[in-house]
């Protein structure tokens, strides 16, 4: 499997990747390099400047409170997103040692499935969360100048108010 993964990696080199908390040597992409090692493998390696932490993305764009622990299941619940054949991590330890490899299998499938569903919500603005507009765009008054310069129509209202009320005040 893993001669697989890095025959992947080696073919894809500029290709980006999208993952969930896979930052660290404990469980992430170092740790995957660290096990082929140990086993006699070398691994090409994936530039830091190519990995996204869509983790840490939500909470750059919707704030550290946009959802409750455990942030993905929690997710999920809010955006009725189906988990179907999603395991936990203590439900695959066990499916690994039941030997129920299929079953783990199609929980990483299902996990890749709803972290596209999650990015691409994001992405097209549709994710539900905690997160109110004003809280997500700094709370400032500056975000809300922004927005109202941004909208014409209501722009062109004030506008033409400011000249109604000049051509009163003028009478």
């Amino acid at each position: 499997m893993l001669d697989a993964y890095y025959q992947h990696i080696g073919a894809h080199r500029g290709m980006k990747y999208l993952h969930w908390k896979m930052r660290d040597i404990n469980y992430g992409f170092a740790a995957i390099d660290h096990r082929y090692q140990v086993l006699g493998g070398t691994p090409v390696l994936v530039e830091d400047a190519k990995k996204f932490d869509l983790s840490r993305l939500l909470i750059d764009i919707y704030g550290v409170a946009y959802i409750g622990h455990s942030r993905l299941e929690k997710l999920i619940q809010k955006n009725e997103i189906q988990p179907r054949d999603m395991m936990t991590g203590a439900e695959e330890a066990q499916a690994f040692v039941d030997g129920n490899y299929v079953g783990l299998h199609q929980s990483t499938l299902r996990k890749v499935d709803v972290l596209a569903n999650i990015a691409e919500r994001a992405q097209n603005q549709q994710l539900l969360t905690n997160t109110s507009w004003w809280q997500m765009h700094g709370g400032r008054v500056r975000s809300a100048i922004d927005w109202l310069s941004g909208n014409k129509l209501l722009l062109f209202g004030l506008t033409l108010a400011g000249v109604i009320i000049g051509i009163l005040t003028l009478r």
